[in-house]
């Protein structure tokens, strides 16, 4: 699908916020982190028609929609590495006490010369257990699948996407090892869309991360038994 949508509020892929709160409405959640890369910190490049939140920033304010009295710390660092995520930030995520916790890690591996996927799923697995063992709800977003720089030869293009499609059926795998929730926005429809990627080709712009909220949203109300239509897996 390749549309162009020119306002998020006419944009199926998007949420409306009266929709996200009443898939939110039996949240239970009162302390949100988040742990991460460049796609967990944001902005992204601004989109005519789109606000600039991250998506981190736009599900924690589904959540207060419904808990005003939320507590949300974004830990996330850009260029970070899942080895740097689970190092430096693990550790303040649990200092936080969080109930809800969403981990975006591992693009920043697939992007390197030296990617090594028992590596990055063994680091995941570093950071996602931990989480669980202390009661922490989890979100494990894998990116979406088909970001590479324009300028790159259509061989390195084909490898970064089956690392982005390796890295999202280790997530998944992973989630299912730890009870916790998956969304992956590989399998997204608006993946092949060149409009959600910023100027490098590379990192999600500002509609990107409002589809990656939404993908989040509607995901959380069907983990909450909500009907809602659900995120890709």
């Amino acid at each position: 699908m390749n549309a162009i949508f020119t306002d998020e509020r006419f944009d199926p892929h998007c949420i409306a916020p009266d929709m996200a709160t009443e898939l939110l409405a039996q949240a239970p959640w009162r302390r949100f982190v988040v742990l991460g890369d460049d796609f967990a910190r944001g902005p992204g490049d601004p989109h005519e028609g789109y606000g600039a939140s991250p998506w981190p920033d736009r599900v924690a304010a589904a959540l207060r929609s419904v808990r005003p009295e939320l507590a949300y710390l974004n830990l996330a660092q850009p260029q970070s590495t899942a080895t740097e995520v689970r190092a430096r930030q693990l550790a303040k995520a649990l200092m936080f006490q969080a109930d809800l916790a969403a981990v975006a890690a591992g693009g920043n591996d697939v992007l390197s010369d030296h990617f090594d996927a028992d590596a990055t799923e063994t680091e995941l697995a570093r950071i996602i257990g931990p989480l669980r063992e202390a009661g922490v709800e989890v979100v494990v977003l894998a990116p979406f699948g088909s970001r590479s720089p324009a300028r790159q030869s259509p061989e390195h293009r084909d490898v970064l996407r089956r690392r982005l499609r390796l890295l999202t059926e280790r997530t998944y795998e992973l989630a299912l090892r730890h009870g916790a929730i998956h969304v992956g926005l590989s399998a997204h429809p608006a993946d092949a869309d060149p409009d959600i990627y910023g100027s490098d080709g590379r990192r999600v712009d500002a509609r990107g991360h409002a589809i990656a909220a939404a993908a989040a949203i509607r995901r959380l109300g069907v983990h909450l038994g909500v009907n809602g239509r659900p995120s890709p897996r």
